[in-house]
């Protein structure tokens, strides 16, 4: 899998000489469905850049919708080369080969560089055939990485990114957005003061540590990715990094998570690691740029977060990995927050039920803590690799229904009830006719459920991964679909990359979504009292996007 894991994005003087000062301003950021400091308005480092906002006093829409979660995943990474709505959604490939070897780093042809520089050039051009057919993005980016090696004990590590897109200067925004499409239910002065945020003009740095290699231990303190999981692009243990929804799950794996300044000791005793971490940033899921085609969600001002680099708030993980009959094994435990907000709402049900827009509502999105006990296990059979996942997540809240079974005249238990759940996922490697397939499939599982929860209480996904090697035209095909089963919705991404060189690549593809819309609260229609309807409840991740389907283009550079 990519070594570009390791590679922290880019030298902090390198970006600035490359990014002019207005692109610093725009830093990084965190949330999704109910994002860390949103509420979702559409469905996995750390963490950075500005999560849509949006006032808390609006009235109900399709885009006011409280939290839920939906098994969280990650999409598994498009090879370049031949070879993580609601809170949560179903599994994917979680990599895991971004640590070094403890061996002479730096060492080539006998001889030791003491600095290693890399990096590659890369446009993006991407071309949506639903209606407004237009360009959406004209992506170019310059990703640099730095390896400094301190002998052979130590190492200094840093990579970033710099890139614009060339879009919103060639074509209008709201063309490019198409929220008066997407949007159409909403009322037209709300699609008119959509804000108008671009994902471009953007530099980062992605990843900074310094790795030491100490007798039976290795060190790494700084800025990183770490990655627990097992299965491809699911996440079910892996929920370390928080995820970046700028443009939905459809970036390369490491591309949409989140570093964290983070410290993480590994202890070797035989055939045992013992791993512990300590992460005081405190990110969480980023939401795509306020009023673009990916955005689902809104952050309210009224969030509350927890303070970062304050050791009462800070998350803790330990694992411990050993071969056990004939499989490795993990287990785990991590002291987290919540990467969505709980959205509790203290609102009365005369308010709910009011055919007048009510402004100044009572929703006080807010990060909590959960704890996960976690399983892994990968096995060869013939082979064949077998592996899977198992978690036991406490104290987490759940969106309900707005009732008042009380009779005080409130939305019971502020709209948010706290349950424990189990989440679990099983995959299967294996190579046929030449290709490689990996299916997985995945599920949350509510305890001590109630029909009041919005989510269903068995809620599962299934994915699969296709690669298949043209070695005499030196291209890669592959295929990637994630299926949705409870809301019935799919994603399909076909793609073919073409060797053209030892450093030049070329690749075109698709992005194709299949499934219905979210709808919350209420819709608009001129003809009904205060132009407001009730509409069926349901909460949607990739259907929201179906008439996002695009075509796309890439060609990269890497030296």
């Amino acid at each position: 899998m990519q070594r570009g894991i390791e590679r922290v994005r880019t030298l902090i003087v390198l970006a600035v000489l490359l990014a002019p000062p207005a692109v610093w301003s725009q830093g990084g950021g965190d949330s999704p469905f109910p994002s860390p400091q949103e509420v979702p308005t559409e469905i996995p480092g750390d963490a950075a850049a500005a999560p849509p906002e949006a006032p808390p006093a609006e009235a109900p829409t399709s885009m006011d919708v409280p939290d839920m979660d939906i098994p969280a995943m990650d999409i598994p990474q498009m090879p370049d080369v031949p070879l993580d709505m609601p809170d949560g959604i179903p599994p994917l490939p979680a990599d895991a080969g971004a640590d070094v070897p403890d061996i002479d780093l730096g060492k080539m042809g006998g001889k030791r560089r003491w600095l290693e520089v890399g990096g590659y050039l890369k446009n993006e051009t991407a071309y949506r055939f639903d209606e407004p057919r237009t360009f959406t993005k004209i992506r170019n980016i310059l990703s640099l990485n730095l390896q400094l090696n301190l002998g052979r004990r130590a190492r200094l590590y840093a990579s970033g990114w710099t890139y614009y897109d060339s879009a919103y200067d060639l074509f209008d925004y709201d063309t490019i957005a198409a929220r008066d499409r997407r949007n159409d239910k909403e009322p037209l002065v709300f699609i008119e003061d959509l804000p108008q945020e671009k994902d471009s003009e953007v530099a980062d740095l992605r990843e900074f540590y310094l790795d030491l290699y100490l007798p039976g231990m290795d060190v790494r303190l700084g800025r990183q990715f770490v990655i627990w999981g097992v299965l491809e692009g699911i996440r079910v243990v892996d929920e370390i990094n928080p995820m970046d929804f700028r443009e939905l799950i459809l970036p390369e794996l490491l591309d949409y998570r989140i570093p964290l300044w983070t410290a993480k000791v590994d202890l070797y005793r035989g055939d045992n690691t013992l791993e512990f971490l300590w992460i005081p940033d405190l990110r969480f899921h980023k939401s795509a740029p306020r009023g673009s085609e990916w955005e689902l969600f809104q952050t309210l001002p009224a969030t509350t977060y927890p303070k970062s680099f304050d050791p009462r708030f800070s998350e803790f993980g330990v694992r411990w990995t050993r071969p056990f009959l004939g499989a490795e094994v993990g287990l785990s435990y991590f002291y987290t927050w919540d990467d969505f907000p709980t959205t509790f709402r203290v609102i009365s049900i005369d308010d709910i039920n009011s055919t007048e827009p009510v402004n100044d509502l009572p929703i006080w999105p807010t990060h909590t803590r959960i704890g996960m006990y976690g399983l892994t296990f990968t096995r060869e059979i013939g082979g064949n690799i077998l592996k899977g996942e198992l978690a036991y997540v406490t104290d987490k809240y759940f969106a309900i229904l707005d009732v008042d079974q009380d009779g005080d005249g409130y939305i019971d238990h502020d709209g948010e009830i706290q349950r424990d759940h189990i989440r679990w996922g099983i995959g299967y490697d294996f190579s046929w006719g030449g290709a490689d397939f990996s299916p997985a499939f995945a599920q949350w599982i509510i305890l001590d459920y109630t029909p009041l929860i919005l989510q269903d209480q068995y809620d599962s996904s299934f994915n699969l991964f296709i690669r298949k090697p043209l070695r005499k035209r030196a291209a890669v095909f592959s295929l990637l679909l994630i299926q949705l089963i409870n809301f019935e919705e799919t994603y399909i991404k076909p793609k073919m990359t073409f060797d053209l060189g030892s450093h030049f690549q070329v690749a075109a593809g698709a992005d194709i979504f299949y499934g219905q819309k979210t709808q919350f609260g209420r819709a608009f229609d001129p003809n009904a009292p205060g132009n407001l309807i009730d509409v069926q409840q349901r909460a949607r991740f990739l259907g929201n996007f179906r008439d996002n389907r695009r075509v796309f283009v890439e060609f990269k550079y890497s030296f």
